[in-house]
């Protein structure tokens, strides 16, 4: 039985960072957004146009991935890999 509580295509991903880092995301495809939790903050990101796979941000604060692959770019820092856990 689906339940009604959100559209079946909200989802959250929770991924493993290179730097031991773990972080997750919720995606809200119907509005365009993600909500990417980090450091016990949770930072809205907008969706951007892309090829394949998906880019969320805010400007300072960006996420692309495709399938289980997430890049993590926060303002000047070296971009972090992420894998799905």
């Amino acid at each position: 039985m689906v339940s009604n509580d959100s559209s079946p295509a909200d989802r959250e991903v929770s991924y493993s960072c290179a730097d031991g880092e773990s972080v997750s995301v919720k995606f809200f495809p119907a509005q365009g957004v993600a909500s990417l939790k980090r450091n016990g903050q949770a930072i809205e990101l907008q969706q951007q146009p892309v090829a394949s796979g998906f880019a969320y941000s805010n400007g300072p604060n960006t996420i692309r991935g495709k399938g289980s692959e997430l890049m993590l770019e926060i303002g000047r820092m070296v971009p972090i890999a992420c894998k799905a856990t």
